[in-house]
């Protein structure tokens, strides 16, 4: 009888083991499949730096001092917040906001391009709120709450809703007070009913001990066209840091990046030009040891960071998107 009653109890314990064990492992998928989205998009995992200091990259002279000029005043170049206008103010009167979305449902003519369609979506999510007891801030009610997400959704292809619920759409904002869309540069896309945007977003969020902070994304953002209308297909974010920029400089400059990748490590650069540069972007066109002009498009991010977005080589008169695989040209030594 003592023995039956041991083995019961040994049973039981393993049983209990398991069941614990199992409620763990489900726990945890879920937490990790809730984290893996942000701001309504699938948060990538951001690439470490490469810490290699500049004269061990063969650089040359003037680039590293171009480069050392930047570091000397490293507060104003990177450790400020932007100071561009937000691109989605559409809606930031309630009347308005209101009269715009009757019965929750998107007129058509906010959807009517590419561009219209991302920047009337995040203009519907510019006062969406969704501040929590672990991440709050704010003296009372903050924007318009949760009242725009579900318009929101509404912005999101049905392949798009298909890999994200409403409630994990919702959820991803968990601790967003406010978004501002600062830059939208167009990227090349893989078919003419996609168009396909480099984005960057600036957003205020709370916090445990009720700070508001301002944080900074990057992403690409892919739009389908179906019947006319263009809809949000996917959206993929990384967060900004801004320390690797200031600290691990020569891959996060333009000129450094081009000169090393495409020229020491490539070989394909015959002659660097001078960058070609805006409020938010910078272009670099080089001549090519194949007789071809390349260019490379670098996005100007809050952090301090180049960013390459595009890569286009010169056909005839027009640029031309192309793919250079670096890795295959290390393998080989030489441009073929």
């Amino acid at each position: 009888m003592k023995i039956l009653t041991k083995r019961i109890l040994i049973i039981s314990i393993i049983l209990l083991a398991f069941f614990i064990a199992a409620i763990c492992l489900r726990v945890g998928n879920q937490e990790s499949s809730h984290n893996n989205y942000v701001l309504g998009g699938l948060l990538m995992a951001e690439q470490p730096a490469v810490n290699i200091d500049p004269a061990a990259t063969g650089l040359s002279r003037q680039t590293i001092q171009v480069m050392n000029k930047r570091m000397s005043d490293l507060n104003e170049t990177y450790f400020r917040p932007s100071s561009l206008k937000s691109l989605n103010s559409n809606f930031m009167d309630h009347d308005t906001f209101m009269s715009s979305f009757k019965a929750e449902s998107v007129p058509a003519k906010l959807m009517d391009s590419p561009e219209a369609s991302v920047i009337n979506y995040f203009s519907v999510l510019q006062q969406a709120s969704n501040l929590t007891e672990e991440k709050n801030g704010g003296c009372g009610t903050v924007g318009y709450g949760l009242e725009p997400f579900p318009i929101a959704y509404s912005f999101l292809s049905e392949n798009n809703k298909k890999s994200m619920s409403y409630d994990e759409f919702v959820q991803s904002f968990e601790g967003i007070g406010h978004i501002n869309l600062i830059k939208l540069l167009p990227m090349a896309a893989p078919s003419q009913d996609m168009s396909k945007f480099f984005l960057e977003l600036e957003i205020l969020e709370g916090s445990s001990v009720g700070v508001t902070t301002f944080n900074y994304y990057t992403g690409e953002l892919d739009v389908i066209k179906v019947n006319g209308l263009y809809y949000v297909d996917s959206l993929t974010l990384s967060p900004e840091d801004f320390f690797c920029a200031a600290y691990h400089g020569w891959a996060h400059n333009a000129e450094s990046y081009v000169e090393t990748v495409y020229g020491n490590w490539c070989g394909l650069i015959m002659r660097q030009y001078a960058p070609e540069q805006d409020e938010y972007r910078k272009k670099i066109i080089i001549d090519g040891v194949d007789e071809r002009k390349y260019m490379f498009e670098f996005a100007k991010l809050t952090n301090g960071t180049d960013l390459l977005i595009n890569t286009s080589v010169k056909n005839k008169s027009k640029w031309v998107p192309v793919q250079i695989d670096v890795e295959k040209y290390l393998d080989k030594g030489k441009i073929q």
